[in-house]
């Protein structure tokens, strides 16, 4: 009996043994070891696994030790380089260091020149010349640098645009009058770009031809849509398109600009007080992206369990072609744009800790056919575009799911296509967006949604929560502002975000904006102040905002639509604003919209108007029913202190009071990541 006992338990031994996976294997990649690249630690797991039968039979770490690897091709993983959940593959940093993986070459051979009476540092790019190369940016000891621009600040403003139909919003123009002084029949004309800021978008576009006596540019391109600042459909209150000019060596005159001539292969410098030609470190990118994820759809094989953990992408550029496609890029959120890091048919994969950084387009892109992956902790900042995007535009069968985007920082965006969006989200379902810092950029931080006027959608189940969001819109566009939903998205919630510092040019510029057709959404327990406006729903059904803050909006507190048959309620929310600003723009629409138990307070006790209504007339109209006029007793709103003191009357409106101070990225996720849990 006894025997019998031991052989059970040796047999179940050996199946433990069998069942479990070996110790875990190690490599290492370092500039002067045997594997230097990230490309031959791939293949040095690929061998492995046909080594043990085509799958691992052991978890496998790459570590990356630190040094800046320059790539002469994208790195690229495919189904075979998978891991398993029991035999994952993860590519690290080793220890804390930061490896960075560089699509960018330096520009050496600087020498000091004077041209036109100029005082610069010029270099001869090889394959510049040759049409071999050519790059719209520079960066300078880490720094990105300016292309030779006028106006050095700001922006010139179209004198009059002859093509344009006040009705046709999304009908471009191909010509437009400027102002003396603002363009000249310069040398290189085809290199010189116009960037105009109009409605919602910016379009880069070429210079055709210059006519100095009527002061008519015609463009290489048509714009995307029409070239004014605004929506309006009358010409007293037209105003057209903002612009700038980049790219003439005339332009070449403030210290930190550089000017790349295509015909001589020369670029340009004209160096900052105290830089030296001796200490100076000019990279310029090579490659329109860093690193593929490229699983296979047609066959239905993901890459799957791959983490990179701690590693560092930087300088690449994509630039926009050069035919009658060109526009679908300059669209709404420069939505097409790619990205450096591009993701496709990928499941149980993610990045951790990495950085993004000095790249033309967007960060990260999880194409259709991801799902359960993660951005957890990753550091984006300096980029062309956004920092992140989900999914594809107009691809309904093929939506990104169960995706998790948590604790990053995103930060500094939009430098070259001015419209894109810090984290974006098309078809997609069960996405969280969590505990992100996203500011500093010019269009929309969070959107999420791609359809508009209730189309079919499979945008369901998305959560953006304590997201910490600021700096956003800078004056630059119209519409949009801190979070922005498009279409139909049952079960989606928008919860406990802080939203401050919001901005547009002439409209826009909200705290929350449900546009065009978003329905069956919740926001609640949200904090948005300091903003052009504060909330503003478009042609949407059934949603739900409670239990919010809306402070300081800098025009009005909340827009609704127009559309008989919009519904939302609006409940248990706190107005509160400054004389200069108003409660409503106008007077409030016939909707479905239902109003009820909200506190309305402007500082100092003014008067509160609902458009041109009183208090009495807007009770009279049976709206807001249980709703008060009241100081809400915020501890301290000229500083943003926005928790109510023991008194406050928002109790009475059965206000819920809430803390966001644990919004944005937390500091013990990173520490975990770090520490290899």
């Amino acid at each position: 009996m006894k025997l019998a006992r031991y052989c059970h338990l040796c047999a179940l031994c050996v199946s433990a043994a069998i069942l479990l996976p070996a110790e875990p294997r190690a490599f290492h990649v370092s500039q002067d070891g045997p594997l230097a690249s990230l490309e031959q630690a791939r293949d040095a797991v690929r061998a492995l696994k046909r080594e043990q039968g085509g799958a691992l039979k052991q978890p496998v770490t790459v570590f990356v030790h630190a040094g800046t690897y320059t790539l002469s091709r994208p790195a690229t993983f495919t189904p075979q380089d998978s891991g398993s959940a029991e035999c994952p593959v993860v590519y690290r940093a080793y220890g804390n260091q930061a490896p960075v993986f560089s699509g960018g070459r330096a520009i050496t051979g600087w020498k000091q020149t004077v041209v036109d009476g100029k005082h610069l540092w010029a270099a001869e790019v090889p394959g510049v010349r040759e049409g071999k190369w050519y790059f719209r940016e520079l960066w300078v000891n880490g720094q990105r640098r300016q292309r030779a621009r006028g106006p050095k600040q700001g922006f010139y403003r179209m004198a009059d645009v002859p093509d344009l139909d006040l009705h046709k919003f999304m009908t471009g123009q191909s010509r437009f009058q400027y102002s003396p002084g603002e363009i000249a029949e310069w040398e290189n004309l085809p290199d010189v770009e116009i960037v105009a800021l109009h409605l919602w978008v910016s379009s880069r576009e070429g210079i055709a031809a210059v006519d100095e006596n009527k002061r008519m540019v015609k463009l290489a391109y048509p714009s995307s849509c029409r070239l004014s600042d605004g929506n309006a459909i009358t010409k007293e209150k037209l105003q057209f398109a903002r612009y700038y000019v980049e790219n003439a060596f005339e332009l070449l005159d403030s210290p930190g600009e550089w000017y790349l001539n295509r015909k001589t292969g020369i670029l340009y410098y004209m160096p900052l007080a105290g830089e030296k030609i001796a200490a100076f470190e000019a990279v310029a990118p090579v490659l329109d992206h860093l690193l593929s994820i490229e699983g296979d759809a047609k066959a239905q094989r993901f890459v799957e369990h791959i983490t990179f953990r701690g590693l560092g992408f930087s300088y690449a550029e994509w630039w926009l072609p050069e035919d009658a496609t060109r526009n679908s890029y300059q669209e709404q959120a420069s939505a097409r744009v790619p990205a450096a890091i591009r993701a496709g048919f990928m499941r149980d994969c993610s990045f951790e800790a990495c950085n993004v950084s000095h790249v033309s387009g967007y960060g990260i892109h999880f194409a259709p056919g991801c799902s359960r992956d993660r951005i957890v902790a990753c550091a984006m900042s300096d980029l062309g575009a956004g920092g992140i995007k989900i999914g594809d535009p107009n691809t309904p069968g093929t939506s990104v799911h169960h995706v998790e985007i948590a604790d990053n920082h995103l930060f500094d965006m939009g430098k070259v296509f001015h419209q894109a969006m810090g984290i974006l989200a098309f078809q997609c379902h069960d996405i969280l967006i969590a505990h992100n810092h996203v500011h500093d950029l010019y269009k929309n931080a969070i959107s999420v949604g791609w359809s508009w006027n209730f189309a079919q959608t499979q945008a369901a189940n998305n959560v953006i929560e304590w997201n910490h969001i600021h700096d956003v819109g800078k004056g630059w566009f119209n519409d949009g502002g801190a979070i922005y939903t498009l279409g139909v998205q049952p079960g989606t919630v928008i919860r406990n975000n802080l939203m401050h510092d919001i901005e547009s040019a002439v409209y826009g510029g909200f705290g929350v904006y449900l546009d065009q057709g978003s329905s069956k959404i919740l926001v609640e327990k949200n904090i948005s102040f300091d903003t052009t406006n504060g909330f503003s729903q478009t042609h949407g059904h059934d949603n739900i905002v409670r239990n919010n803050i809306f402070a300081f909006g800098k025009t009005v507190q909340i827009t609704p639509s127009g559309a008989p048959d919009d519904s939302f309620l609006f409940e248990r929310n706190i107005l509160y604003w400054a004389p200069e600003a108003k409660l409503l723009r106008f007077r409030w629409p016939d909707t479905k919209a239902v109003l009820r138990r909200n506190l309305y307070w402007q500082a100092g006790g003014g008067k509160v108007m609902f458009g041109p209504e009183t208090w009495d007339q807007w009770r009279a109209r049976g709206r807001d029913e249980g709703a008060i006029v009241a100081d809400p007793r915020f501890e301290d709103p000229a500083k943003h202190d926005f928790r109510l003191k023991p008194d406050s009357p928002a109790r009475q409106i059965g206000f819920e009071p809430f803390n966001l101070s644990g919004v944005g990225p937390r500091a013990e996720v990173l520490e975990k990541l770090r520490s290899g849990e």
